[in-house]
């Protein structure tokens, strides 16, 4: 029973001292002067790029570390609420060269989840419709903004997708096209193994050079009042 007691005291131990060093890392990437060059206004549209594995990465050119893994769901809830607390930080951090951004989507409901499985891998396969980097973030963006009930039947309809793609400004018959594509199908379960492989067991997981990340909590300083 005592050594029990004392593994559960080092386990404790160990899982506070390593959100410690996430903590400092975190308030040290806040504290990180701006890497862009003096003038120059990105946008975070402009840093996206498609990595062959299907993932996302937003950084400014020559920007390789530290690494933040996005690992989410468009029908998980709590990944809207990510996005709505802590999103916006992410990408400003990589729109000023303090980290490179990497962005995995994929499907984290199995199939026995019926409607909400099938509701969530629509919405990953219209994500990797979109061929134009600049168009990505906004229709990811549309994505969480009509995210539908879990168990809502029909969610993420071929027709809503394909409408959120023409407002962005991508091509409606490709983008259909495309949702269509068993190359697409193939694609979505290929990043859905690829987050279960990387031991990704619920979303959103947030990891910051690999240590997992409280997303709960706002990550950008509080401006201060004058």
């Amino acid at each position: 029973m005592e050594t029990s007691r004392l593994q559960a005291i080092r386990t404790r131990m160990v899982k506070l001292a390593a959100a410690a060093v996430v903590l400092i890392v975190l308030g040290v990437i806040t504290l990180a002067p701006d890497g862009r060059r003096e003038g120059s206004a990105v946008s975070p549209s402009d840093l996206v790029s498609f990595r062959p594995d299907g993932t996302i990465l937003m950084a400014l050119p020559g920007v390789a570390s530290p690494v933040l893994e996005v690992y989410e769901d468009y029908q998980c809830p709590y990944c809207r609420d990510f996005e709505q607390l802590n999103g916006g930080t992410a990408r400003d951090w990589a729109a000023q060269g303090k980290v490179a951004l990497v962005i995995h989507p994929f499907t984290v409901f199995g199939e026995n989840s019926g409607v909400t499985h099938d509701n969530s891998r629509r919405a990953l396969m219209a994500s990797l419709c979109v061929t134009d980097p600049r168009k990505w973030l906004a229709y990811h963006d549309e994505l969480y903004t009509h995210q539908p009930e879990e168990t809502q039947e029909g969610g993420f309809a071929v027709e809503e997708l394909v409408r959120y793609a023409k407002g962005v400004g991508l091509v409606e018959e490709e983008f259909a096209a495309c949702l269509n594509s068993d190359k697409t199908s193939a694609r979505a379960d290929a990043l859905s193994k690829l987050a279960f492989a990387r031991g990704v067991q619920g979303t959103p997981t947030i990891r910051l050079d690999g240590r997992d990340l409280d997303w709960t909590k706002p990550w950008a300083a509080p401006v201060q009042q004058a």
